[in-house]
């Protein structure tokens, strides 16, 4: 039996589209797909960028240089971060699956691999919809008003916390719900087991992330 890889689908409808998934020798579709997914991240991530410089002050020797230095510093940045936004999510995929492979092994390596595919297209879809805010609120891209964050920075000023705080999002819960869809059902793990596991390695993937952003 084959599953076809489709993100739209199996972030819409997780629980009919992962049905195929335990009896699955092959995954259809998953690489051209993860192509299409490196792409989206470079140009979410790149457009980020471009609008925490422009609106939000993110880099603030941008606004003392030159009118000829601007587009070349902007173009520099917006570049670099846009290939750093492939590998960081790469990262989440392969780092995700190997955190999760010890408790889930029934289900696999590469199928854990793919459902966090489709958890990475959440979390770019959340970083679509926070576009609007950095130009209206002149916000920086992390401080998200679909997340804890916005409760924790009125007591935190610590920048790892607020980092931590700010990824708990609405979209983390989107995203958990389909990897237990997933998972759910090519495992034979109780399902209070697989959603309590699923959110611990989620929120220690998320601290590791948070270290990584302020340590660096």
């Amino acid at each position: 039996m084959l599953h076809s890889m489709k993100l739209g689908k199996g972030i819409v409808k997780p629980f009919t589209h992962f049905r195929t998934l335990s009896s699955a020798y092959r995954l259809k579709g998953s690489w051209w797909r993860l192509l299409l997914l490196s792409l989206l991240a470079f140009v979410v991530t790149a457009t980020t960028s471009f609008l925490n410089i422009k609106y939000a002050g993110e880099l603030p020797e941008y606004a003392g240089l030159e009118s000829s230095e601007k587009l070349l510093f902007v173009l520099s940045e917006v570049i670099s971060n846009g290939v750093l936004g492939i590998l960081v999510f790469f990262f989440m995929i392969l780092v995700g699956a190997l955190l999760f492979w010890p408790f889930f092994q029934d289900v696999g390596f590469k199928r854990l691999a793919i459902i966090h595919s489709y958890a990475v297209f959440i979390l770019l879809i959340g970083m679509i919809v926070q576009l609007p805010f950095i130009i209206f609120l002149h916000e920086p891209s992390y401080i998200s008003p679909f997340s804890i964050g916005v409760y924790i920075d009125i007591f935190v000023d610590d920048s790892f916390w607020l980092f931590f705080s700010y990824s708990l999002s609405l979209f983390l819960v989107w995203a958990i719900i389909v990897q237990y869809a997933a998972i759910k059902q090519a495992t034979s793990h109780k399902r209070s087991a697989i959603i309590i596991w699923i959110i611990i390695l989620d929120i220690a993937l998320a601290f590791m992330m948070a270290y990584i952003r302020t340590a660096f």
